[in-house]
């Protein structure tokens, strides 16, 4: 049996909904320790700035302390089954920018993927918005070159934070208060600071509380970076209090 173990800490930061990380964040932490594509299912909201045990055994990671398992995740060596739209034009980034919510409409504004509360040097600053040609959401994206590691490329979990949140907002009208409870994907290759990227959201089916929704990443030769389908369960009101 392989085995790895540490300890990791959610900083404040890197949160989603106000007292809990962001899922993709999250997911990141644990899929950065499964080669290939993985999925990973989140088991409850993990609290931030306390130490959480990461583990590995075999092919499958926990991420956990004494009170409960936060999240685990496995290799996902099923098919990515739905056709990949193109990336979007200029015009269409240009355009659905003014249709992201303003900071009233946001459900979780200081989220550090989509949050309006958060600035350049503080999130991710993706603010994916209705295309007006495709049910699709997109949305651009250059990651500042704090999120990258020793050898220069964007770290992994950065970019399946970026893989989370636009799958939210690639569900159709009426858009259901909703937490991501399940990311399945790959990275397909590493991604260096300031490159230039577009991500594009859509949904894929609707059964009850249940939202499935997918993600692709492009790069400017319209080459895909990372892709990801999601699960999102309807909530009525949000952990930890409200939006923040």
């Amino acid at each position: 049996m392989t085995s790895q173990s540490d300890e990791v800490h959610i900083a404040h930061r890197f949160r989603g909904p106000p007292a809990s990380g962001n899922g993709g964040y999250v997911v990141g932490l644990v899929a950065e320790w499964i080669d290939g594509p993985a999925e990973v299912t989140l088991l409850a909201p993990p609290p931030l700035d306390v130490p959480l045990h990461r583990r590995r055994d075999d092919a499958e990671v926990m991420l956990f302390d004494a009170e409960r398992n936060y999240a685990r995740g496995r290799p996902y060596d099923e098919p990515f089954d739905f056709d990949l739209p193109g990336p979007p034009t200029e015009d269409e980034l240009e355009a659905a920018a003014m249709s992201f919510p303003g900071p009233s409409g946001h459900p979780i504004p200081g989220c550090f993927v989509c949050g309006t509360e958060r600035g350049p040097g503080d999130g991710l600053c993706i603010y994916p918005g209705e295309s007006p040609h495709r049910d699709v959401a997109v949305a651009e994206w250059s990651a500042p070159a704090e999120f990258a590691d020793d050898h220069g490329h964007i770290e992994e979990r950065f970019i399946w934070a970026a893989l989370d949140c636009p799958s939210y907002f690639g569900l159709c009208e009426p858009r259901p208060l909703a937490l991501l409870a399940r990311l399945a994907g790959r990275v397909d290759r590493k991604v260096t600071p300031g490159e230039r990227l577009s991500i594009t959201s859509w949904e894929l089916s609707r059964e009850g509380r249940k939202h499935h929704s997918a993600t692709v990443i492009h790069d400017e030769a319209g080459d895909v970076v990372a892709l990801a389908k999601a699960l999102w369960i309807e909530i009525n009101r949000l952990p930890g209090g409200g939006a923040n």
